[in-house]
């Protein structure tokens, strides 16, 4: 039906997840816990600005490709406020998006918070049919360009952590994708959570041991199982795993450059049948940190990359 089997393979691997959660957070998030979950907004020690690249499947026709810039910030003691847009490429699928979060940090004891978090975001998916060839010629069902306009969505989560610590449960979206010009709800709909732990294990003075194991859930696909374990060496050099059960395994790589900037990569080498096509999938991340850190006291842990 399609150009060639890569696309026939792509359309059908990663439709239900683009439809049913069109989020880059639902592929690999190593550099990004805000595009997961909005109460990270304002947990961080310092303000950050990240701008993150990501493309997978490299050779692949239509493989995914992201580009995403995110803001984090606190606002006063206990406030934080997040932003995040991103471009997203997936074969036909094109998604934009743009999010603000707003989180409240509630002090439970002197070693733990919870944040409480809410987003609002406006985004827009298109799916470029005429980009594909099919095998009936002049097929109705594969005229025109599907397009959802101008939509609403929500979001909520919530995070507990303290200074080694860290428990996260959200739903990033909450509302489905519908096209202005189909009806195509049995493909669209499908409610989508993510819960995740980590943290901070000192090795030595100069070695910290910090995993993070992921779960993701997507009503109607296979429960996706995140885990990564990262070493970092004089808070200065980062270097680990990570594993995507049953989908791909990986290298992660991270140098602070100064007390400013950050500089991430993470390299994916998918386990599936995809490897016989493509054995390329990276990300890069650049970080800016702003100020000389946040207004509380209370430093919780360095969460994810």
């Amino acid at each position: 039906m399609f150009k060639n089997i890569s696309y026939l393979v792509l359309f059908t691997v990663f439709t239900s997840v683009a439809f049913g959660q069109a989020d880059p957070s639902f592929r690999r998030n190593q550099f990004s816990a805000l595009l997961i979950n909005p109460a990270q907004a304002g947990a961080n020690a310092k303000d950050e600005i990240s701008i993150i690249a990501g493309k997978s499947l490299v050779g692949f026709t239509g493989a995914p490709q992201t580009v995403s810039a995110l803001g984090n910030f606190r606002l006063f003691k206990n406030m934080g406020i997040g932003t995040a847009c991103y471009n997203d490429q997936l074969g036909p699928i094109t998604t934009n998006r743009a999010s603000l979060d707003f989180a409240y940090h509630l002090k439970v004891n002197k070693n733990f918070r919870i944040s409480m978090g809410l987003r609002g975001a406006i985004s827009n998916v298109s799916v470029d049919l005429p980009s594909l060839t099919t095998t009936v010629l002049n097929d109705p069902h594969m005229q025109g360009v599907l397009n959802s306009g101008t939509r609403l969505d929500a979001g909520w989560g919530l995070l507990a952590y303290s200074k080694h610590l860290y428990f996260g449960l959200a739903q990033p979206r909450i509302f489905n994708t519908k096209f202005t010009n189909a009806n195509l709800t049995q493909v669209t709909e499908g409610k989508s959570f993510v819960a995740y732990a980590g943290g901070d294990v000192r090795l030595s003075n100069e070695w910290v041991l910090r995993p993070v194991g992921m779960v993701r859930y997507i009503k109607g696909l296979p429960i996706m199982l995140d885990i990564s374990a990262t070493g970092t060496y004089r808070k200065m050099l980062d270097i680990g795993l990570n594993y995507q059960l049953g989908s791909s395994v990986g290298i992660i790589a991270g140098h602070e450059v100064n007390q400013k900037l950050y500089v991430g990569y993470n390299y994916n080498y998918p386990l599936s049948g995809l490897n016989r096509v493509s054995s390329q999938s990276h990300e890069l991340v650049l970080r800016l940190k702003l100020g000389q850190g946040n207004s509380s006291k209370f430093q919780g842990p360095r969460f994810f990359n």
